[in-house]
This record gives structure tokens, C-alpha cells and sequence, in this order.
């Protein structure tokens, strides 16, 4: 049972049990949020065992190679749940910031990030999935079946043809479509290495402390993709009320300054991404009929 408030210097010494109480008695960052306000210094985020190997590894492998990302203090397991104990960026989100942002700092910020990017890219894969475990989690991929831990160009590229071309489950059930067979329209390249990617760098994940310094944080879909899942990614979000037009127009500058312009590849992936979200298991009658590449068993 907890007893009395939490303390900061004590975290190496609570038990799991202990450092639990005083988790779960702790508010959250938002309603709904995985994260709780442990104290002024220090948050803890909630993860499923599985996810919890590969976020660790990620921010690892940044930290290491020069990237601000928040040091994580301790990991428990408890209950089955998963908690990463990590340092609270006092700052405020890139999303918050941004329309009061002068142009000084904006290219401070630009010349910040483009090094962090360069750096991510710097670490290459011929396979694509996360550092550890090497599952595909990317939700440009996540339709009811996924992709195998580890897949290849050619898995990437079935899963991204299959569903460009893909029309109805209605015309499925009749003809069932081989990812072989390329539809209309442009497939985003998948050959070669794929780069290390923070995959979901949206404003609110984007951080500025107090003295300038850009963070990265919220490592969960990270991995290594193709390039263009990172320019994706920075779209990812609806552009907040109070952003003006040329907040918009600078904000897309900023991108393409820093991650590169990649819009017709992110807008296949965006197209996709509206079909399996509306008809998950659309794969499934290709899947029955030809096989291919899926994370989880189809019947």
C-alpha cells in the first residue's frame, strides 16, 4: 500500500507494488491519456509488455545518437501492466506554441529537427518494424491482419497494392484481387533500405523547453520505414482552430525543410488508410484464396 506522497529521490528504492500505488494514484495528462502525472520531474506511461521492449530500445538508440528524447528512470511490471518511468520535458508542445512563434526561432527549430531527422535516417534496415521485436505497428499498415514482424520490401509492397486498388468487399467475395497485380494509380516505392523513423511527428509530439531545445517524444510507432512514412506522419493530426493560414502554410514549410516533401506517396497512404479503416478485414478473401503476408492468422 502507498504511504504518504510520492518522492522523487526514493524512486529507485519503492517496490513495484509501492511505485504502482502511487502510479495509479496520480493524475492523468488528459482524460484519457496512458500517461500519468507522477510528479514536476517525472511522468508514467502505461505500455503493454510487448510495446514497452520496443519503446525502450527506440529511445536508447536515439538518446544515444544525439537526439533529445526523455530519459527513462525505472520500468515496472505489474498486474500485468506496464509502466516506463521517464523525465517530464518542461516545456510545451510544438502544437501549442506554434502560431506565437517568431521567425528567429522557427528556423532555430527547423535547423534542430532537420539534425534530428538526418540522424534517425543515419540507421538503416533491409527489413521494416520496430528495434526490438521487429513488428510492423506503422498505422498506415494496420488494416485487421497486418504485416509479419520484419517484412521485406515485397511484403510492403503487396500490402500497399492490394489496398490502393482495393473497391469493395462486395467485389472481393466475387473475385478476390492477387497483390501481384498492380491497379491504377501510383504505389509509393518500397525497394531498397528502409530508415529509422519517429513515425508520428505531429506538433503535439514535438516539445520546447524553456531554453530553446527541441524533444521528441511519444516513441511508440518508431521504427523503420520507407521516408515517406515520416512525412506522413507530420500530417497526421487536425490543425488546431486557433492556427491561422499562415500558420498552416509555415507549418508545411517547416516539413518539407525538415523531413522532406514526399505528398504523393503520403497521399496513397492516407487513401489507404480510409479504406482498411472502413472495411478492416478487406484482405481477407485474397488472403483465403492466394495467401501473402499477414501478422495475424486469417480464417
Amino acid at each position: 500500500m502507498m504511504n504518504g506522497a510520492f518522492e522523487d529521490h526514493l524512486l529507485q528504492s519503492y517496490s513495484e507494488s509501492e511505485l504502482a500505488s502511487h502510479i495509479l494514484a496520480s493524475p492523468r495528462a488528459a482524460p484519457i491519456s496512458s500517461i500519468r502525472l507522477l510528479s514536476s520531474n517525472l511522468i508514467a506511461k502505461h505500455y503493454t509488455p510487448d510495446i514497452l521492449e520496443d519503446t525502450i530500445k527506440v529511445i536508447e538508440v536515439a538518446r544515444q545518437s544525439g537526439i533529445r528524447a526523455p530519459c527513462i528512470k525505472r520500468i515496472i511490471r505489474h498486474n500485468n501492466d506496464a509502466y516506463c518511468i521517464m523525465e517530464r520535458i518542461q516545456g510545451t508542445t510544438l502544437e501549442d506554441a506554434w502560431p506565437k512563434l517568431s521567425w528567429f526561432t522557427v528556423i532555430r527549430l527547423i535547423l534542430q529537427l532537420r539534425r534530428f531527422v538526418q540522424i534517425l535516417r543515419s540507421v538503416t534496415s533491409l527489413t521494416a518494424g520496430s528495434l526490438a521485436t521487429g513488428e510492423c505497428r506503422s498505422f498506415w499498415l494496420e488494416d485487421r491482419y497486418g504485416l509479419p514482424a520484419r517484412s521485406g520490401p515485397k511484403e510492403l509492397t503487396h500490402f500497399l497494392t492490394f489496398w490502393a486498388g482495393f473497391v469493395s468487399i462486395r467485389r472481393e467475395v466475387k473475385s478476390p484481387a492477387q497483390g501481384s497485380v498492380h491497379p491504377k494509380g501510383r504505389i509509393p516505392p518500397t525497394a531498397g533500405i528502409f530508415v529509422l523513423t519517429h513515425h508520428d511527428l505531429a506538433p503535439r509530439n514535438i516539445m520546447i523547453d524553456g531554453a530553446g531545445k527541441l524533444w521528441l517524444i511519444d516513441w511508440d510507432y518508431a521504427g523503420f520505414y520507407p521516408k515517406y512514412f515520416e512525412y506522413a506522419g507530420t500530417q497526421n493530426f487536425d490543425i488546431p482552430k486557433d492556427w491561422s493560414l499562415f500558420a498552416r502554410l509555415w507549418w508545411w514549410a517547416f516539413v518539407w525543410i525538415t523531413v522532406g516533401r514526399y505528398e504523393e506517396d503520403a497521399r496513397v497512404l492516407r487513401h489507404i488508410r480510409s479504406k482498411f479503416t472502413r472495411f478492416s478485414a478487406g484482405r481477407r478473401f485474397a488472403l483465403l484464396k492466394y495467401g501473402g503476408p499477414s501478422r495475424h492468422p486469417v480464417s
